[in-house]
């Protein structure tokens, strides 16, 4: 029979792992910064081609 390489002590805390939905509807997006990245790296990729 072959022994685990890992400790199978080790308590596992849920609550640092699970995500509220409360957290998702209240957490506000950058949209505009999101969009300014996306443009930004389209554009370098563009610039970075050569034909």
């Amino acid at each position: 029979m072959e022994t685990p390489d890992h400790k199978t002590d080790i308590l596992f805390d849920e609550n640092l792992y699970t995500i509220e939905w409360s957290d998702i509807e209240n957490a506000e997006m950058d949209y505009e910064n999101y969009l300014n990245t996306i443009e930004k790296c389209w554009r370098e990729d563009f610039e970075e081609d050569t034909f």
